[in-house]
């Protein structure tokens, strides 16, 4: 066996015992302390309440159907939010989605299925206790001792000031309108009308710029493809690789560095805490850089960084400028792939278990607790950092070494091969889980054609950070 052969058996063995090892990280780091009561709630009584029951997740759903509520009281149109509640209240749902349901119900006044929906849900967790967070059947009787208040205001079901906090404390912002929708808090309801419309317009400018740069990129797809038959596409990968070899062992030790440095972290804060301001989160940003210098592997004699960096698309192709605002067309050729994503996702959440189908990002929750500098910290992280460590890592160097591995295929299935092989993996090792590697997986699929495409990172890293910008920006919003 030749001794290049040998080194790409090596790096890729490398490769995957660093993916093995990343797999079960959440297992070897420390885990945050739980701080669920294990002790029964008595109703009135906040010393003994549980942990927060909801998260941004809920919280997200909660405030869409107020803005939602809010347009309908414009519009006269009752169906626009009842679709939203009635999937929150599906029996697959877990109890705390479930009352969050039920909450929004009674703002919408329909008090008779709120009711229906809490006695089925205290039904269901009173039959299976482990469904529910400790304490959450005293929590539920006081939510819907609050409905019926809210149903009967001369029945005697107000609720005790220790009983309202003991709402706010586990429920959060659905325990704050729950109280408000009983008893008016002008400060809320100002806050909540406030944040309402501002996430309706918001809204509808993130998906009017959708549906336009979907179109958008649905015609240059279809361009691209005709161009490809054409056999007129440029071919910029076609150019002979002087680091090669090197690629694999490159992607290995930044896999490797990563690793490290995220159990070095660990030492300092929790995997969901090192999203959370100070040092943690400097450390962050510092261990998603520093493996780069894994690309000083790619020299060797003859080879200089200028060839190295013209290898994994470092340089400016037809132009800095260019390649920039072709970016933007990378992105909306992003869109209808990401439709294609989210069905397959779709799909997936009705064949998984509930425990593989749950989804989630500590990067909204950081967000929504995060002081104003974490959040511009954290907007740097989503928008500069993480896409051009990405598109130099997955781009760059990953996808770039599949398709010279599969070059003798021809030019097609390379790179739909190399492509589907690195989007994978790019998607695989966010913390999301597996219902959003589909989607992840066809975001970077398209920056792979735009790596296939152009040759230069720089409209890849573009269309990536505006992606993750405008995420960031709505969930700034939503947490307003």
């Amino acid at each position: 066996m030749s001794s290049p052969r040998i080194s790409l058996i090596a790096a890729w063995i490398a490769i995957l015992a660093c993916a093995g090892l990343w797999i079960s990280l959440d297992d070897l780091l420390p885990k945050e302390t739980e701080n669920a009561a294990t002790e029964p709630l008595e109703p009135g009584n906040a010393a003994l309440a549980p942990q927060m029951m909801v998260g941004f997740k809920e919280v997200f759903m909660g405030k869409v159907v107020v803005s939602l509520l809010s347009l309908e009281s414009v519009t006269q149109n009752k169906n626009l939010a009842g679709q939203q509640i009635s999937a929150l209240l599906s029996p697959t749902q877990p109890p705390v989605m479930v009352v969050c349901g039920a909450i929004l119900l009674t703002r919408a006044e329909d008090f008779t299925q709120a009711r229906s929906a809490m006695q089925e849900v205290i039904t269901r967790v009173e039959r299976d206790p482990t469904a529910a967070p400790p304490g959450f059947l005293e929590v539920a009787a006081l939510v819907d001792q609050g409905i019926l208040d809210v149903a009967e205001p001369a029945g005697h079901h107000e609720l005790s000031d220790a009983q309202q906090e003991t709402l706010e404390a586990t429920f959060g912002w659905f325990g704050e309108l729950l109280n408000s929708t009983g008893d008016s808090n002008p400060l809320f309801e100002a806050s909540l009308a406030s944040s309402a419309w501002t996430i309706a317009i918001a809204m509808g400018v993130f998906l009017s710029l959708a549906t336009i740069a979907g179109l958008w990129g649905f015609v240059w797809l279809v361009i691209l493809a005709v161009r490809s038959a054409e056999a007129t596409l440029a071919k910029p990968l076609a150019e002979p690789l002087s680091t090669a070899t090197r690629l694999p062992w490159i992607f290995a030790a930044w896999f490797a560095l990563t690793l490290l440095l995220s159990v070095g972290v660990a030492l300092i804060a929790t995997r969901a805490g090192r999203l959370h301001g100070g040092l943690p989160l400097f450390l962050q940003l510092a261990s998603m850089c520093l493996p780069l210098i894994a690309l000083a592997i790619g020299r060797r004699r003859g080879v200089s960084w200028k060839q190295v960096c013209h290898d994994v698309g470092l340089h400016c192709g037809r132009g800095f400028w260019r390649e920039f605002f072709y970016g933007f067309t990378v992105w909306a050729t992003a869109i209808p792939m990401l439709i294609v994503g989210a069905l397959i996702a779709f799909a997936l959440s009705l064949l998984l278990s509930k425990e593989l189908a749950d989804a989630g990002h500590p990067l909204p929750e950081a967000i929504v607790q995060g002081s104003t500098l974490t959040r511009i910290v954290l907007f740097f992280l989503a928008a500069v950092a993480a896409p051009i460590v990405e598109e130099i890592v997955f781009r760059g160097v990953l996808f770039r070494h599949l398709r010279d591995l599969s070059h003798t295929w021809g030019r097609g299935l390379s790179f739909v091969a190399a492509a589907l092989g690195s989007s994978f993996v790019f998607a695989a090792i966010h913390p999301q889980g597996i219902l959003f590697i589909p989607i992840l997986g066809a975001l970077a699929f398209a920056f792979c054609l735009a790596r296939e495409t152009r040759g230069s990172l720089i409209s890849c890293m573009v269309a990536h950070g505006f992606h993750n910008g405008l995420i960031v920006s709505f969930v700034v919003t939503l947490s307003s």
